[in-house]
């Protein structure tokens, strides 16, 4: 008779992390992952927004992994949303490029999720290379911080420690693909900015509760930036996407006239701005992207 072979081990989590010119953060990220325990039952996604620095190429060199490529870039969201549906493991880590685990982070994250009832998704305690915190946390904003901070969600006052959290800084989420799956995924009618703060309010709005986990670590990785905007053009084509984030935020949460005057005030703004010669190509972009909703998910094949 021939030898039985041993059954193949039992995926549990897909680790999601979407990439854009970040290779240098890319590789000591997955090189992380790899070093996890309990390694065989951990799939990693690899959902690369059309990058020409060599993270379209990382499975050469981490042939273990899953690579998702998209020939534009489509935005963090639609991204994501790709990776998550083709997602095999039960438990999901949305984890971005700059965070390196450690060999234990998500099986213990696996056991907080499932000892915390009222916890729909789990935080780890985010720390620098010398080991000092630097996560944040927040309340999800009323409408005056959406339009405070619409530029940036992580601008929003933190929460002081022991308050309740509501809205995480995005770096590494846990959480049950059959959450997910029972929000009809992520919502795409955000782009690059804000999807995060919606995935948070649904949290919320499902009795839930995102639970920081002070003791479980991962690490971030400031000594390789993740890819940014460079040009007139692409800095405007993000500010708009933020813009257009925001004002989605507003719309659904807070009203149409909420979200219209948003937009206005804007869109205004930087018409002034460019007119007055304040960064002219930068904020006519922004100007032109505001009143035309503009957001980052393929449409523009210059990014």
């Amino acid at each position: 008779m021939e030898a039985q072979q041993d059954a193949a081990p039992e995926l549990l989590v897909s680790v999601v992390i979407v990439s854009r010119n970040c290779a240098a953060a890319l590789r000591k990220c997955i090189a992380a992952l790899e070093q996890s325990a309990n390694r065989e039952s951990i799939e990693i996604i690899i959902a690369d927004n059309a990058s020409r620095d060599g993270c379209e190429s990382i499975d050469r060199e981490f042939p273990g992994i899953s690579p998702l490529r998209m020939q534009h870039h489509i935005g963090l969201t639609k991204a994501r949303n790709i990776a998550l549906r083709t997602a095999r493991g039960p438990y999901l880590l949305l984890l971005s490029p700059d965070v390196m685990v450690e060999l234990d982070t998500i099986q213990k994250l696996i056991a907080r999720l499932d000892e915390d009832s009222a916890a729909l998704a789990v935080c780890p305690l985010l720390v620098d290379e010398a080991g000092k915190a630097v996560s944040k946390a927040y309340r999800l904003p009323d409408a005056a911080q959406v339009s405070a901070a619409w530029r940036d969600p992580l601008s929003l006052p933190a929460v002081a420690p022991g308050d309740s959290v509501e809205l995480h800084d995005g770096k590494a989420l846990f959480i049950r693909k059959g959450s997910v799956q029972g929000m009809n995924y992520l919502d795409e009618r955000y782009g690059e900015s804000w999807g995060d703060v919606e995935l948070a309010f649904q949290i919320k709005r499902a009795g839930k509760k995102i639970a920081m986990a002070n003791d479980i670590r991962v690490r971030l990785n400031t000594a390789d930036a993740l890819g940014a905007p460079g040009d007139s053009h692409a800095r405007s084509a993000y500010a708009s996407d933020a813009a257009h984030g925001a004002a989605e935020y507003l719309g659904k949460h807070f009203g149409f006239g909420s979200a219209l005057g948003f937009r206005v005030s804007t869109a205004l703004g930087a018409l002034f701005k460019a007119l007055t010669l304040q960064d002219p190509g930068y904020h006519f972009g922004l100007f032109t992207g505001v009143l035309g909703m503009a957001k980052i998910d393929g449409t523009d094949k210059s990014l």
